[in-house]
């Protein structure tokens, strides 16, 4: 009896068979992305509102700086090296099929890499920006990192199409027949043999391999683990997120007192008029702007005017850290000091001081609660003003 394979359980074990065609397509097209990311845009960079110019309410820079992939010097060299070491693991797939097994591992897990470092070239455009890092640059990613990571993805899934090398075949052993004695032509029977039953031809079953020597497994293994680090980060910073949300501090301002207008305030939208916060030279207010830095994120104040044209202004500066408010509060009290004028600290409050100037014209108190500093100012009104202001900066101090 003949035995022989259909035509659709034929392997297609060729040199270049269907899949080795499908492999060859799919690393050209990744080859073409990546020499074409080459040459296009890869990251923008925005200059940050600068925060001196922030705190004197100056109009931010409208400038814009794109960088080539070339141009990010120490971000460029281990992407080409992960681009060239995915043409490696193809080329040795491909002439070595017995290796395919790891190589496809390998190929998976340096795609994965090189594919998620495709997406950070922020932090070395901003490096070469050249714009302060204090400011926090805005950045978007152009054309370039999207045609390298399609390209990187192509070149992975390059290697992973070409199939497993076929089993070898184990040959059936032959029947032994013994030299030193003749065959029986009439061999007798036991009484307990049972009749020979054709059961037909067996067909040579290969053991199956282990699970982790098994594509498949593996890729879903892999993929368990990607997804449960996914979950996870966002789980960790949707938390933290929540964390560290902070009130809004225009709803903890002190409501206006009776009988006195609304003015305009010395701070709104993120921008405060240092000229009326801090009556100081130009050059000590911008010296305290600079320390100031990018530390403020958040603004509020109220201005109201009284029946005697006194102009008190309230402002409440919120800092990443309460080390920051800290240190801003005592460089603040230590260059008002430095006025002619008097000093009266509050005792009630923690490191707060009330300056009334020279001329006796203008008051001034400053307190911290935590990240929040705040600062209170009565100005253009009679003597007399120091204990509104004292009021008003317990008040506004017990609302935080």
């Amino acid at each position: 009896m003949k035995i022989t394979s259909t035509a659709g359980e034929a392997t297609d074990t060729g040199w270049f068979g269907r899949d080795q065609a499908k492999t060859a397509v799919l690393a050209v097209i990744g080859l073409v992305m990546l020499i074409s990311a080459w040459s296009l845009p890869w990251v923008s960079v925005s200059r940050g509102e600068y925060a001196v110019d922030r705190m004197f309410g100056r109009a931010p820079s409208s400038e814009v700086r794109t960088f080539m992939l070339t141009d990010l010097a120490g971000y460029w060299q281990p992407l080409v090296v992960g681009w060239a070491a995915l043409l490696v693991l193809l080329a040795l797939a491909w002439v070595r099929p017995v290796w395919r097994f790891w190589l496809r591992l390998a190929a998976i897990l340096l795609g994965v890499v090189v594919g998620v470092g495709t997406l950070l070239p922020a932090t070395a455009a901003i490096d070469v920006s050249g714009f302060p890092v204090d400011d926090h640059p805005g950045t978007d990613l152009l054309n370039g990192v999207s045609l390298g990571l399609f390209g990187v993805v192509l070149l992975a899934r390059s290697v992973t199409t070409l199939p497993e090398p076929p089993a070898p075949a184990v040959p059936e052993a032959a029947p032994v027949v013994s030299v030193d004695e003749p065959a029986a032509t009439n061999p007798p029977i036991a009484a307990t043999s049972t009749p020979f039953v054709w059961q037909g031809s067996r067909p040579n079953v290969r053991p199956a391999a282990p699970w982790w020597r098994r594509p498949a497994p593996v890729v879903g293994v892999l993929a368990v683990l990607g997804i449960a680090v996914l979950l996870g980060t966002v789980t960790w910073r949707a938390i933290n997120s929540v964390d560290d949300q902070t009130p809004d501090l225009g709803a903890l301002m002190v409501a206006a007192p009776a009988g006195w207008a609304s003015a305009a305030p010395a701070a709104g939208d993120d921008h405060v008029d240092l000229g009326r916060v801090l009556p100081l030279s130009e050059a000590r207010a911008h010296l305290l702007a600079e320390q100031a830095g990018g530390d403020v994120i958040q603004t509020a104040a109220s201005a109201w005017t009284g029946p005697d044209a006194t102009l008190v202004s309230i402002t409440l500066l919120e800092f990443s850290s309460a080390g920051s408010a800290d240190q801003f509060q005592r460089t603040y009290s230590d260059l008002r000091e430095a006025t002619p004028g008097e000093v009266r600290p509050l005792a009630e409050l923690p490191g707060s001081a009330v300056f009334v100037d020279a001329e006796r014209t203008g008051v001034w108190a400053v307190a911290g609660r935590d990240e929040v500093v705040l600062i209170v100012s009565a100005v253009g009104g009679p003597p007399g003003t120091v204990p509104v202001v004292e009021s008003l900066i317990r008040e506004q101090y017990d609302r935080l």
